[in-house]
């Protein structure tokens, strides 16, 4: 029986430290640019949940030998989104 592989998950999304604070339209299109990250990565991460639960259905008793890996990659992305399944947009302001 062929079980299903553990997709890769894109990281976390981060703002560029060189952004220029000043310039409104390269804020506005990193702002864009970190939100459409962050839906990419929950959907990857939904993509996950729901191998999960097809290999869960498929295995029957045997879920728990054959459908590991995919259980520890699940509850590693849980754990790295503990502060919520999207983050605010966080630049550091220049100092003056």
């Amino acid at each position: 029986m062929v079980l299903p592989k553990a997709p890769e998950v894109s990281p976390q999304p981060v703002v560029d430290p060189s952004l220029n604070y000043y310039d409104r339209a390269a804020v506005v299109k990193a702002k864009d640019e970190y939100f459409y990250k962050q839906l990419v990565r929950n959907q990857e991460i939904s993509i996950v949940r729901d191998k999960l639960k097809w290999c869960y259905r498929k295995e029957g008793v045997n879920h728990l030998e054959n459908c590991r890996e995919l259980a520890h990659q699940y509850l590693d992305l849980l754990n790295t989104m503990k502060s919520g399944m999207f983050t605010g947009f966080k630049m550091d302001q220049p100092s003056s």
